[in-house]
């Protein structure tokens, strides 16, 4: 009888363990305002023996539509390397100043030689030399666990993942990126609610040229 109790009670234990290891984080990111911020990427620093799994390189597209980058904001891994297919019926000549790693795809339409590899991590900010409002961001991280933020203003880590700290980045914060160690994140209200994260951003005014944002950004 008293083994049965013991066993009864370890799987109760396990069972326990396993629903506690099995509840995901989830993230707001709001504004000071209050309102919830899209494209707010989250990259999260996990443990060194969490990281010994090698990704191998992607390749992601970055379009060109309606005299816009699409999307406008891309999250990528070092590594990865990054097509730049024109969708346009014109041309456009993309560009990066950003010291992440600086290109130039001169004059083109259709789709260029080859992707670019972007080995560096950290933000690259895009822009056309015909077409100066065209604006766009690629965020190469170095963990192999990031998130963007939805239309909420949400985002959910995968169940089961430990991590040390997150940094938080988005193209209008006043901050180029935010660290915030775990023990900093701060709930709203219970255990079941997502973790509250507050950015300062610019005013909502359009910056409508390449040159402001990337002087904005300091890159």
């Amino acid at each position: 009888m008293k083994n049965r109790l013991l066993h009864t009670s370890s799987i109760a234990l396990s069972l326990f363990m396993l629903c506690a290891h099995a509840n995901a984080d989830s993230f707001l990111v709001q504004d000071q305002q209050g309102l919830p911020l899209k494209n707010v990427v989250l990259e999260f620093s996990v443990p060194a023996l969490s990281t010994s799994a090698v990704l191998k390189p992607k390749t992601l597209i970055m379009d060109q539509v309606d005299k816009l980058f699409k999307p406008d904001v891309l999250v990528i891994h070092q590594g990865d390397f990054v097509d730049f297919p024109n969708s346009d019926n014109i041309r456009h000549h993309v560009y990066s100043f950003s010291s992440v790693n600086p290109f130039e795809l001169k004059l083109y339409s259709g789709r260029p030689e080859a992707p670019l590899q972007f080995n560096n991590a950290g933000v690259a900010v895009l822009g056309c030399n015909i077409h100066d409002s065209m604006v766009g961001y690629i965020y190469i991280a170095s963990s192999k666990h990031v998130l963007m933020t939805d239309e909420q203003g949400l985002a959910t880590l995968d169940d089961g993942i430990q991590y040390d700290s997150v940094n938080v980045w988005h193209s209008s914060a006043l901050t180029s990126v935010k660290s915030i160690n775990y023990a900093d994140l701060t709930k709203k209200t219970n255990n079941k609610a997502p973790y509250i994260i507050n950015l300062v951003v610019d005013s909502p005014e359009p910056r409508n040229t390449f040159q402001s944002i990337f002087n904005q950004n300091g890159e």
